[in-house]
Formats: structure tokens, sequence, C-alpha cells
């Protein structure tokens, strides 16, 4: 009869155990520390809350902070590029550039409305933040109506205008990014100590039913602590930027539900350190944001460096002759080309960036400049017949208007680079660096063909 009851008894213990840990936490911890009742209701009450505050605090983050960081990096990107449209438009007077600001400025408008439904989000900044952009717009309005003959000199007219607006709105947007990522800051740190109160708290009580000699307490004590120093470690990890951390919660309880919440969240904050790199849409190289940062940086750090403008000559011929679409192209092209000479030529830490139209900027060590620049020639003078048509390619030039209406011979485009260092002047700055490649970009300009100049001049450092 023993030996038949035993199998028995083992098999209904296995059938136990699966469906027992099969349950959610709550219904075990009830069905465990029945004899505990008191103990049970201090670990139930507590655990549920800390898991309850852990997932408002998670949702308020991926609702409220996330969604702030998210908007304010279109707002700027958006507020960018509808600048650049306008001063496009002035240069170019394409109707398209115009339809292409107002597209901007109805997306800004849109993720302004998407702001104000955030609960967290302060009204006010949004408010003013509309007032701006709204004379902002009404700004370039009244630019587009002038007469033709002044739209030419439009841009050095308002150009203050038009700058202490953009800084004004760009000031604002900095103000809510600043304040959503204080206020993620501050949550992760609630996060952080919510879990440590909670491991504590649970450990004590689960010590106590120990104590009283209840081995289901210290099974699901142990399961509970791991759990909760997984989710502790997450919100460590996250807090340092390290967004690729996967806490090992694999059970299908409430603790799993919250570990793929906070998985959900690395995800999203990781897309949101990228879209921190300014990123150009057309190239997916840093914009001009990103490059002055990275010369700034590089500049107090007392960094040796080369700045070298890149500039494509004759490219607003090609797009007249060609349009916008092939024109885009040639500008991707020429991103590739300088990401490919500085990965066989530069050094780990060469950084490059679109500034914007046919402008590029390399920032690396003063003695890889040299290689690099000869080596984005090179690449470009053989990759620039191909842009053309066989009978302009053939005849080496293109037929286009100048900006004063008359018709010229336009060369195949070339490229010039000016390059600036810091090795004779070490206290330049950024602003006086722009200024000098800017400068010697334009002379550059001037002689046919590509090349590559080096200011080697003293500049003061004011």
């Amino acid at each position: 009869m023993k030996t038949i009851g035993l199998p028995k008894l083992a098999d209904f213990k296995d059938r136990f155990l699966d469906r027992f840990f099969g349950l959610t936490i709550a219904t075990r911890m009830t069905l465990a520390y029945l004899p505990l009742a008191i103990i049970i209701v201090l670990i139930s009450v507590y655990t549920l809350s800390s898991l309850s505050e852990l997932g408002d605090i998670s949702r308020s983050i991926v609702t409220g902070d996330m969604v702030v960081i998210e908007a304010t990096d279109s707002l700027t990107q958006n507020l960018l590029a509808q600048e650049a449209y306008g001063r496009r438009y002035l240069i170019m007077k394409s109707d398209e550039m115009k339809e292409l600001f107002q597209t901007r400025s109805t997306e800004i408008d849109n993720t302004l409305d998407t702001l104000a439904r955030v609960d967290e989000m302060d009204l006010s900044l949004i408010r003013s933040l509309k007032a701006r952009h709204d004379d902002f717009t009404a700004l370039y309005a009244g630019i587009f109506d002038l007469p033709e003959k002044e739209l030419a000199t439009a841009g050095a007219v308002y150009d203050d205008r038009i700058r202490q607006g953009l800084d004004d709105q760009l000031a604002i947007i900095k103000a809510m990014t600043q304040e959503a990522r204080e206020g993620l800051a501050q949550k992760s740190r609630r996060t952080d100590a919510a879990s440590m109160r909670a491991f504590h708290v649970a450990a004590l009580l689960s010590a106590l039913g120990i104590c009283l000699g209840i081995g289901s307490a210290y099974i699901i004590t142990r399961s509970m602590s791991r759990s909760i120093a997984q989710l502790k470690l997450a919100t460590a990890k996250f807090s340092e930027r390290q967004f690729d951390f996967v806490p090992d919660l694999r059970q299908k309880d409430e603790f799993g539900m919250l570990a793929r919440a906070f998985i959900a969240m690395a995800q999203r904050l990781a897309r949101l350190e990228v879209m921190d790199l300014d990123a150009s849409p057309l190239t997916r190289l840093p914009g001009g944001v990103a490059i002055e940062n990275v010369l700034e940086t590089r500049l107090a750090q007392q960094q040796d460096i080369a700045f070298c403008l890149v500039d494509i000559d004759n490219f607003k011929a090609f797009n007249d002759r060609y349009g916008y679409a092939r024109g885009n192209e040639v500008i991707k092209a020429t991103g590739k080309i300088l990401e490919s000479a500085i990965a066989d030529h530069g050094t780990e830490d060469a950084f490059v960036g679109h500034i914007g139209g046919d402008d590029f900027a390399v920032i690396l060590h003063p003695d890889r400049y040299g290689q690099v620049c000869q080596a984005i020639i090179e690449a470009f003078d053989r990759k620039s017949p191909t842009f053309y048509d066989p009978e302009d390619r053939d005849r080496g030039y293109v037929i286009a208007k100048t900006r004063q209406g008359k018709q010229e011979q336009f060369p195949l485009m070339t490229v010039s680079i000016a390059v600036v260092t810091n090795l004779s002047q070490k206290e330049i700055n950024s602003v006086r660096i722009g200024e000098v490649a800017a400068e010697l970009k334009e002379y550059a300009k001037t002689v046919p063909g590509s090349l590559f100049l080096v200011d080697r001049r003293e500049h003061p450092s004011a």
C-alpha cells in the first residue's frame, strides 16, 4: 500500500507546485501565509503598494517626461528647418521653400497641442512659445509679401529680428527640455528609493515568517527579493544611461509586468539619446548644434584640432539644372564621401557633421587633415561627373542662370575645403574659428577646381 501511495503523493506535490507558482503574487501569498495572517497582510499591502508606486512613476515617465523630451527635440528640428526654409526662400524665391516653411510651422503647432495635453507640462511655457512662434511666422510672412526686388536684401535687413525670434523660441524649448529631464532624474531617484524600501521591508517581514517556521515564506520572499533587486539594479543602470540593461525577470506576475514596462521605457530613452545628436534628416549626420558642441568641448579641453569647412562649388547651378531630388543625392553622396575619408585616414575621435545645404564640417587632429582633405577631393572629383547627364558631362559644364538672372556656363561641381587649426593660437574660440573658415572658404571658391586651403595666420582669441 505504501509503494502505491508514494508516487501518487509525489505527483500531487508536483502538480500543486506548478499551479502554485503559476498564480499571481497576491494569490500565492494569500494561500501560503494563511497561518500567519498578520504577516501576510503586511507583505501583501506593502509589496503591492510599492509595485503600484513604481508603476505610476514608470507610466508618468513614459506618458509625461519622455513625451516632452521627444516633442521638444521635434520642436527644435522643425524650428531650425522652418528658419532654414525661410532663408532659402529669400535666396531662391521658390514656392516650394515657402510651402515647406508653412508645413514646418503647422508641425510645430501640432506638437505644441500635443504638449498642452501632458498633465505635468507648464502651460505658461507653451503659451509663451506659441506666442513667439506666431510672431516669428508672422515676421517671415511679412517678409514673403515684400516686392521681389526687396527680397534680395530682406535677409540682412531683418536678420537681427529673425535671429532674436529664433533664439527666444530655442531658449523656451531648452527650458522645457531641462524641466522634463530634471523630472525624469527625480522620478528615477524616487524609483530607486521605493525599490530599496520595498526590498528592506519585504526582507524583514519575510525573515519574521521564516522565524515562525513557515518554509513557504522563505521561498516566496527569496523570489520577491530577487525581483526587487533586479528592478533596483535596472533603475540604477537606467539612471547611469545604460539603457541596454535587461532585468532578469521572466515570470508572468506583477514583477514580470513591471520589468517589461522598464524595458519599454529603456528602449524609448535609448531612442531619445539618438535623437539628441541633432541628426540631419537628409544625411543622418550630426547637425549644427552638435558640431558647435563638439568644437567647443574640444577647445575647452585644449585639444589640438583642425576644423574643416567643406563646400560644394557650383551646386546651385546643378540644382537649377536637375532639381532638388538629384541635388539631395549629391548631398547624401558627399556625406558618405566624408565618412569614408574619415574612416580610411582619420582617427577614432574624428567627427563629421552636416551644417546644412551643401556645407559640411569635419573636426579632427591637425596631423590628419591633409590626408583626409586630399581623400575627400579625390573621391569627390571621381564621383562628380557621374551626377550629370551624358551631354553635360561630355561638354564639361551646364548652362544655368546666375543670381542676377543671366545665363552662364557653370563647370562641373568641385569641392572647396577651408581648414582652420588652433595650433598657433590656443585661446581661439569657436566663433572665431567659424568666421575664419567662412572667409577662407569664400576665397577658395574663387579658385577653379577642387582644393583645400589652410589658414596659417595667428588670430586674437576675442
